[in-house]
């Protein structure tokens, strides 16, 4: 396993190689870092070369202080790795980082894995960006530990966080929350999307693509997978059976070889 620090302009981004093989970039979403896939690294490792990595601004990578581009960043961590024909699996807003990085490197990715999906562009429920914007509130308020602690108990989020019957995953998901570097530390307005916005141009997108939602996610975020499954032609969409937003951590050997057998049929 080789771990790094990739120096870019103004900060650094941390990753992970494990493996040998066809690419595979695991991208987190927001409240998680690089160990959120900790029971794939195994399993993904065993047939493909395995990159995880913190977002700047999550987990071992520095805070943003300016304006930054998620898609650059993982453009610059494909160049220093010197990988091509590359498989992203995206994670709720990893998902989104994920689609955009296709519709701007196309050149770069050989497929998709979608996890949970956001996509930016497509404007999120009133009430979501409400919850979201508490979390700072609360964060100013409260100082972060308790800040988090607000986030656990929300009943909001409770389709974000496994249910005590599944206990074991429970306690894998809040121990990822309850590190402090990866819970609102800097500013969301810092992150540049890329424009036109991808919810628009998603037609644009010609790789195989699979979509994973589970049966118990926000009915939001059911409705964005099937946008994205109705809009990209080479898509298919799985239903994952009692599950939240992180069916990878409720239900995690089910949904390795949901992904393997889609690997393996296409890269």
């Amino acid at each position: 396993m080789l771990e790094g620090n990739l120096k870019l302009d103004d900060g650094l981004l941390f990753y992970e190689v494990s493996g040998n093989g066809d690419p595979v970039v695991l991208i987190h979403g927001n409240f998680n870092d690089h160990q959120i896939w900790n029971e794939q690294v195994d399993s993904f490792s065993t047939h493909y070369k395995l990159i995880r990595y913190d977002l700047r601004g999550y987990g071992l990578s520095s805070t943003p202080k300016s304006s930054f581009s998620n898609i650059d960043d993982l453009k610059a961590l494909i160049d220093t790795l010197k990988i091509h024909n590359v498989t992203l699996v995206g994670s709720s807003m990893g998902g989104g980082i994920a689609i955009d990085f296709t519709l701007t490197y196309p050149h770069l990715v050989k497929a998709l894995i979608l996890v949970s999906p956001s996509i930016n562009g497509n404007p999120y429920p009133m009430n979501m960006m409400w919850q979201g914007t508490k979390n700072y509130i609360n964060l100013r308020l409260k100082g972060r530990k308790k800040a988090i602690e607000s986030f656990i108990t929300n009943r909001f989020w409770q389709y974000f966080i496994p249910s005590i019957k599944k206990e074991e995953a429970r306690t894998k998901l809040i121990n990822n929350i309850e590190n402090p570097n990866n819970f609102c530390r800097f500013s969301p307005s810092l992150s540049v999307a890329v424009k036109p916005y991808a919810f628009n141009r998603l037609h644009e997108i010609n790789k195989p693509t699979l979509i994973i939602i589970s049966d118990q996610d926000h009915s939001f975020n059911k409705e964005t997978a099937e946008t994205l499954h109705k809009s990209i032609v080479l898509s298919s969409k799985i239903i994952m059976q009692d599950c939240g937003h992180l069916p990878f951590i409720e239900a995690p050997r089910e949904f390795n070889q949901v992904v393997l057998d889609f690997l393996s049929k296409r890269i």
